[in-house]
């Protein structure tokens, strides 16, 4: 019932497809690599990735986007094949798991000029801000980077230089909203007029 809230908020609140920034908390550890023995990651249960999303949109079918940006690159009519997705969508602003319908996920894209889009991300060990040498140390257990293009985009013939690209946080995640004046957050105090471009999570309570 308090997801079902939640997401009923953020779609009465906020406009499709117009620009947002999100503010996404997440566990550190399913980002870096383990080690193992004495080479074993020290960070390990203590590293919260704080990433602020800028300049991207909510709201947006997935299907639709795609078969948009197939047909203006000549490949009219390609369908994309959802069914190999881990996610289902539940309409155009959230997707849970296709396995047991439990988790949600906010949908977020980014917007068609991606110009302005960046992701910003902040480090925490520990409950407290990372310094200077623990975020070099973080980022040097840090997985890296898969190439690998979405191979719905490219059956459908869409390739790198114009491919799509569509992030889904988990809806728990979420400390904070902000789309013009308007920002949500997942507290019981709801501010509706506070300006947190910079930086964007100060209002944060998770």
């Amino acid at each position: 019932m308090e997801k079902q809230k939640m997401m009923d908020e953020i779609r009465s609140m906020f406009v499709k497809g117009a620009t947002c920034t999100v503010v996404v908390n997440k566990d550190g550890d399913s980002s870096m690599n383990k080690g193992r023995g004495a080479n074993r990651n020290p960070f390990l249960g203590r590293v919260t990735l704080r990433k602020t999303y800028s300049g991207y949109v909510m709201g947006t079918d997935y299907s639709n986007s795609l078969k948009a940006i197939a047909g203006r690159m000549g490949n009219e009519g390609a369908e994309p094949n959802l069914k190999q997705n881990w996610h289902v969508a539940v309409d155009e602003w959230f997707s849970t798991d296709r396995r047991t319908r439990s988790k949600f996920y906010l949908k977020l894209q980014r917007n068609e000029k991606q110009v302005a889009c960046k992701v910003v991300t902040e480090y925490y060990v520990d409950g407290r801000a990372a310094t200077p040498q623990e975020v070099c140390e973080i980022e040097g257990w840090l997985k890296g980077k898969s190439s690998t293009q979405s191979s719905t985009q490219v059956e459908m013939g869409i390739d790198k230089a114009h491919e799509q690209q569509f992030i889904l946080p988990a809806l728990e995640s979420v400390t904070l909203i902000k789309q013009g004046n308007k920002v949500w957050t997942p507290c019981k105090v709801k501010v509706s007029t506070i300006e947190v471009e910079s930086p964007a999570y100060v209002i944060s309570r998770r």
